[in-house]
């Protein structure tokens, strides 16, 4: 008995440890009447430790406006979006933060019916050795996702 609790304490304190063992994002590209929307999201609690690396001269907090001007400059490099073959210039828009999530987003103008998407996402890849970013390409009722890992490189047909 002695050691089933013991085995049982020892887990209790393990198991929460390794809870969140994973790291990922999610980036939505929405293409529509020749507009492009790339909202990018995250957890909160794996953007605020990755601010020191990423904004090591601010504060490692998501209320430092220094901090969040270098994360949005870090995600424009890292997220890079080409349709049909040009790339596609994004523009900061919003941010939007909540106890849990941290979302930007970026606008930009792409072809009326574009045929092809390509994406170079490595946000965050250097970071967390585990990085997984998602990203959901939405071009009128037709949603294609990539799973992006490492040097993060995919591209869809649409």
């Amino acid at each position: 008995m002695r050691g089933t609790l013991a085995l049982l304490a020892g887990l209790a304190v393990i198991v929460p440890a390794q809870a969140h063992r994973g790291h990922d994002s999610l980036a939505v590209v929405t293409l529509a009447d020749g507009r492009v929307t790339v909202s990018h999201r995250f957890e909160a609690h794996d953007i605020e430790p990755a601010l020191a690396k990423i904004a090591p001269q601010a504060q490692t907090s998501l209320d430092d406006p220094a901090a969040m001007a270098a994360l949005r400059s870090y995600i424009q490099r890292r997220f890079v979006l080409t349709v049909d073959g040009k790339p596609v210039p994004l523009t900061y828009a919003t941010t939007d933060l909540s106890h849990a999530e941290v979302r930007i987003d970026y606008t930009g103008r792409a072809p009326r019916k574009p045929k092809s998407v390509a994406i170079r996402s490595t946000v965050l890849t250097d970071v967390y050795r585990g990085q997984v970013n998602q990203v959901n390409v939405r071009h009128g009722n037709v949603v294609k996702s990539l799973t992006l890992r490492g040097a993060g490189t995919g591209s869809i047909t649409l």
